[in-house]
């Protein structure tokens, strides 16, 4: 991979995570050191395309220099939902 290809890919990163992910993208910007994630925030119903989102998420923290700290048990959160309801 070319040095160009690789920003290219870098800056196609980063447009997506603000697109999709604005709250985070905001997260990683502060001036703490890690973010954290529920870990039902992504794929909570195995979705495919959530998994490379969660992937993308974790690169694009790193490449803002945070550690990432995965939160929660497995559909922790959509059980709680339920019992609302």
């Amino acid at each position: 991979m070319t040095n160009e290809e690789r920003m290219q890919r870098e800056a196609n990163l980063i447009a997506t995570i603000r697109a999709k992910l604005p709250d985070f993208a905001r997260m990683c910007a502060d001036n703490t050191e890690a973010v954290m994630l529920h870990q039902d925030a992504f794929a909570a119903d195995y979705q495919e395309d959530e998994y490379m989102l969660l992937g993308m998420a974790i690169k694009y923290a790193g490449l803002r220099g945070k550690e990432v700290h995965v939160i929660g048990k497995n559909r922790s959160s959509l059980a709680e939902e339920e019992r609302i309801h």
